[in-house]
């Protein structure tokens, strides 16, 4: 799941670059162009995106350890034993928060470029964005390789114990490497899980094509916007609604990156532009919306009597709404989002999104089986739960170390790229120049 300046998850934290002044030749001005500039994180998002994360660390859990109450069963359990009809369902639906994560890359992937208009910003965001993601994402599917080559994975037997479906085939993996081999997980790792949307070393990893693919749109998006004058609002907001039908008709969870740039073009700036109140009411309706599935159950029946539509379509607003919420909230709402706390929430929410899954499937299951044999009931789930939380937070710390050693080694590189693109135009454009 998933940085607010980066992912479905946080990107780390990045270093800010001087611009530096290029000459563009001797028929031409000098001009300053930005090559590598980057902008402090915004850390109320971060620590929205954290949160996120750990939902989906809940919603795994239970659905690994108390399948009976996640309502994705039904044939195994009656729907009554389930919490999808509670009204504060969306505080552990791991699919409301991935959306959250695809509206928030959306939103902090172009806010930027469409306050600043400098294309620069654009620029460097696609340059690096598969570099970027690649390095934690290998990192994780190299543990998992790891762990199917010395077996320390018990899915199976944890799986037989809960009754879980998903838990029993690996996360609901589409195909379980039996055999694991290193090539293989080399190429998914770097490759297979953004351009063809493969997971089975690491189901989380499922986000990963539609948040490489909806970065994209994105970035295009938030680039045709720029060349319509801010003036021409009716026009804007048409081309925003062709692609958002656009993106839901291949996916509606696609249709969550447009929501997040109409956000980052329409959206003011300036704190306090909400009340304390206004921003809190906000939110318990987002967290409403992001318990709605789209079936007619407990506390959502009036949701799907009003929205009729399908859940995304309900989870994509409520998180629109956090967004405007945390942006346009005052300095007193925001300042539990900006303590030290709510910036580990944001700097563990990548690694934490990776890891939790390999942790659950390993030595969670393990403890299950052991707790089993002395306790009775409930009890060698909640012991396996809570290992599972406890320990996925604790084996996210070295991919945090790398996943911040990785994003400054990208900013470098993609700033030598840029710095050197550029130099090579304006040594073309001064021998043009020349010749004429």
């Amino acid at each position: 799941m998933p940085s607010a300046s980066q992912l479905t998850p946080s990107a780390g934290r990045t270093t800010d670059i001087k611009t530096k002044d290029i000459k563009a030749g001797p028929a031409a001005p000098a001009k300053a162009a930005r090559v590598a500039t980057t902008g402090k994180k915004d850390v109320p998002l971060e620590a929205v995106r954290g949160l996120a994360a750990i939902t989906v660390l809940l919603w795994h859990t239970m659905l690994g350890f108390f399948p009976q109450w996640s309502g994705a069963f039904p044939d195994h359990w009656p729907q009554k034993a389930a919490l999808t009809g509670q009204i504060w369902f969306g505080l552990i639906d791991g699919t409301a928060a991935v959306t959250l994560f695809f509206v928030l890359s959306g939103f902090v992937l172009t806010r930027r470029f469409l306050l600043s208009g400098d294309q620069q910003i654009i620029l460097r965001g696609a340059v690096k964005r598969w570099p970027r993601l690649a390095g934690p994402v290998l990192m994780s599917v190299l543990v998992s390789w790891l762990l199917f080559r010395f077996g320390a994975y018990h899915f199976a037997e944890g799986g037989a114990a809960t009754g879980s479906p998903w838990l029993s085939k690996f996360a609901a993996a589409s195909e379980v490497p039996y055999r694991p081999a290193l090539w293989d997980a080399l190429r998914q790792g770097v490759y297979a899980t953004f351009f063809r949307g493969d997971s089975y070393y690491d189901t989380s990893l499922w986000t990963m094509r539609y948040e490489f693919i909806g970065s994209f749109i994105a970035f295009g998006l938030a680039l045709l916007l720029a060349l319509l004058p801010k003036e021409t609002k009716p026009l804007r907001l048409a081309m925003l609604a062709v692609m958002l039908l656009l993106c839901y008709s291949a996916s509606p969870l696609y249709a969550a990156f447009p929501a997040g740039v109409a956000l980052a073009a329409f959206l003011p700036e300036g704190r306090g532009r909400l009340s304390g109140w206004a921003a809190g009411g906000l939110i318990l309706i987002a967290i409403y919306l992001f318990g709605y599935t789209g079936a007619k159950a407990g506390a959502f029946v009036p949701a799907a009597w009003i929205l009729r539509t399908h859940g995304t379509a309900a989870q994509i607003l409520a998180s629109m709404l956090v967004i405007t919420a945390v942006e346009l909230a005052p300095d007193g709402f925001r300042r539990p989002l900006s303590s030290r706390f709510a910036e580990l929430l944001g700097t563990l929410s990548f690694p934490l999104y990776l890891i939790h899954v390999l942790v659950l499937c390993s030595l969670g299951c393990v403890v299950l089986i052991w707790a089993r044999t002395w306790a009775t009931g409930a009890y060698p789930n909640v012991v396996a739960g809570a290992v599972t939380i406890v320990a996925s937070v604790l084996a996210s710390i070295p991919l945090v170390m790398f996943n911040e050693r990785w994003v400054v080694r990208v900013n470098r590189a993609t700033n030598r790229l840029l710095l050197f693109s550029a130099r090579s135009i304006n040594a073309a454009s001064a021998e043009a120049s020349l010749l004429r």
